[in-house]
């Protein structure tokens, strides 16, 4: 799958994907090769470079500060999880689906509307000896829980959360403090998550909240 997935990488950031090791969640993904260790990396791409990036993110190339902090608190509390079925919505590179059956999930959705982020999902899992399905679309049926993570970063997306906290299925939505379209629901948890790799400007969104529904 890889000779699949790294030729955008490829094209955008001039490197490949690279396996890496969450520390904290002992957890292997294939990610964007990252620059010098503990330097952002902004400073290699020009303006005109990081406009084309953002236009054509790679999202699932990244584990992004809320997946990090959300697959940690799955990971803390395993009771949430334990048992159920779960659909993880904008799955991106699969790191809270993965998380959510490393803490006993009965099964696991990965829903994204990239097909390759479909892909990398699959490929982290098997690295992750776990197995899930993917879909583009959250299944009408059978789910017990609904996970979101960092999702408000796009504007389209700022009536979701109105939708699907007004819905029964229980649901946990991890969210940089710096978007402020859940604050009238209240954290249950807070967790310190950093972006990896760090492409720069990712460092406001580093205070993780952590919300619930029905649970």
């Amino acid at each position: 799958m890889l000779d699949l997935l790294e030729p955008q990488v490829k094209k955008l950031f001039g490197r490949g994907l690279s396996l890496f090791t969450l520390p904290e969640l002992d957890m292997p993904l294939y990610l964007l090769e990252s620059g010098l260790e503990g330097q952002n990396t902004d400073e290699q791409f020009s303006p005109e470079q990081v406009e084309a990036i953002w236009a054509n993110m790679p999202y699932w190339a990244f584990a992004w500060s809320s997946g990090r902090a959300l697959a940690k608190y799955i990971l803390d509390n395993p009771e949430i999880v334990k048992d159920k079925n779960i659909a993880d919505f904008g799955a991106g590179s699969g790191i809270v689906a993965i998380a959510a059956l490393k803490a006993g999930a009965k099964s696991a959705v990965a829903c994204d509307i990239d097909p390759q982020a479909l892909l990398a999902t699959m490929l982290n899992a098997a690295k992750n000896d776990v197995s899930l399905k993917v879909s583009k679309e959250i299944p009408e049926e059978g789910i017990d829980l609904l996970v979101v993570g960092d999702v408000l970063y796009d504007p389209r997306n700022h009536d979701l959360a109105q939708q699907l906290f007004a819905q029964e299925t229980p649901l946990i939505w991890a969210e940089s403090v710096a978007q402020t379209k859940l604050a009238e629901h209240g954290p249950v948890a807070s967790y310190e998550g950093e972006t990896y790799p760090n492409i720069g400007g990712f460092d406001e969104h580093k205070k993780i909240h952590i919300y619930q529904h029905n649970l």
